[in-house]
This record gives structure tokens, C-alpha cells and sequence, in this order.
């Protein structure tokens, strides 16, 4: 079975052109109609022609006295249900999603961390800025397309690429140095009972000593 990675790097170019074609129409389609239109004339287009097929070999099967063989039988026989273990997981691993994701969404939003803070209020103005020239579709567009060409190109000159990340990231955190040592920013750990000594213990100690 073709996996998602093997579709966006086009290591099977059959499945891969199915898809991007079959969404490309599909978003295209979306420019022109609603979605609850786009949806039930989709789903009409795959229905008709599997109705029509499976007429023609009922029909075939009536018409030779044979045994009906469903033409879509090796489909149907697959065991598509999740196991409880199976399920189990998947719930386990979402429910941890969510918590590491409203934990990194708080700790952003109440700037706990000024350079992830500054990193993020930077986001969300190149997204506004975005906003203001193009539709919710054209970044639809954008992204889709993006998808399947970018890990491409990636995957070709994962080198070269790399290395110019590696610059800019540098760039990046001498800014970030600098926005700190301007802002200072104190995130140290809790004092434990170690550190925090009660005075007339340390008097004690002196005295003894």
C-alpha cells in the first residue's frame, strides 16, 4: 500500500498523478461551487459508474445462470474495523496531542518564553499581512501545490538546503540574543529547600563552627 510519503515525494507516479489531479479538479471546483455542491456531484460521478457496473455483471450473472460474483468483492472483504488496543492508542496518543499542544499554545500566548513569543508574534503578522492579498482559496491553492513539490525539491537538495537553513536560523538567534540581553528575562527554576536556608540555621551552623 502506497504510503502519504510515497505520494508527496512521487515515488509512484500513477498514484501520485491521481491524486494531485482528482484534488486539483476538486479545488478548482471549489472556486465555481459550494462545497455541498462540489460533495454530492463528486460523489454522484463515483456512484453512477460502480451502479452501472454492478447492473452488468448482475445482469450477466441472470443471463448465463451463473453464480454472482460481486465485482468488488476482494474491496468489501476488507477488514477495515480498529481494534480496541488499536483504538486505544490512537486515543491515547491524540489526548496527548492535545495536551502538549494546549501546554506549547498557553506557554506562547502568556510569553513564558520571550523568543518563542517574538518568534510567533512575527508568524502572525507575515499571516495577516498574507491575508490582506489572498483569498482563503488562493492559500488553499498555495498549499496544495505546495505539497506536492516542496518535499520534492527538498528531497533533491536536502543538502544544500539544509546548509542555507543553517545560516538563516544562525541569523536568527543572534536577533533573538540581542532582543534578550536588551529585555532581560529571568526563568529559573524554583527554589528548592536546598537553596532556601532559613537564616537562623545558617546562624546555628556559624556558631558550631
Amino acid at each position: 500500500m502506497t504510503s502519504f510519503r510515497d505520494i508527496i515525494l512521487w515515488r509512484d507516479i500513477k498514484v501520485t498523478t491521481i491524486v494531485f489531479v482528482s484534488g486539483f479538479i476538486f479545488l478548482v471546483c471549489l472556486t465555481q461551487f459550494s462545497l455541498l455542491t462540489v460533495l454530492s456531484t463528486s460523489s454522484m460521478v463515483i456512484l453512477v459508474p460502480m451502479l452501472v457496473l454492478r447492473l452488468l455483471f448482475t445482469a450477466r450473472s441472470a443471463f448465463w445462470k451463473t453464480e454472482f460474483k460481486h465485482p468488488f468483492h476482494s474491496y468489501l472483504d476488507k477488514d477495515i474495523n480498529v481494534s480496541k488496543d488499536n483504538a486505544t492508542r490512537f486515543g491515547e496518543k491524540a489526548a496527548e496531542y492535545v495536551a502538549n499542544l494546549a501546554e506549547n499554545i498557553r506557554s506562547l500566548l502568556l510569553v513564558e518564553d520571550l523568543a518563542d513569543s517574538v518568534k510567533l508574534l512575527m508568524l502572525l503578522y507575515i499571516l495577516s499581512y498574507v491575508a490582506q492579498w489572498f483569498s482563503g482559496v488562493t492559500l488553499t491553492f498555495v498549499a496544495f501545490i505546495g505539497l506536492f513539490t516542496i518535499p520534492k525539491i527538498y528531497d533533491m537538495y536536502k543538502v544544500e538546503i539544509n546548509k542555507a537553513l543553517e545560516k538563516i536560523q544562525k541569523a536568527i538567534d543572534d536577533l533573538l540574543d540581542k532582543i534578550n540581553a536588551a529585555v532581560p528575562v529571568s526563568r529559573g527554576k524554583p527554589a528548592t529547600a536546598k537553596d532556601t536556608k532559613k537564616p537562623d540555621q545558617e546562624s546555628e551552623k556559624d556558631k558550631s563552627a
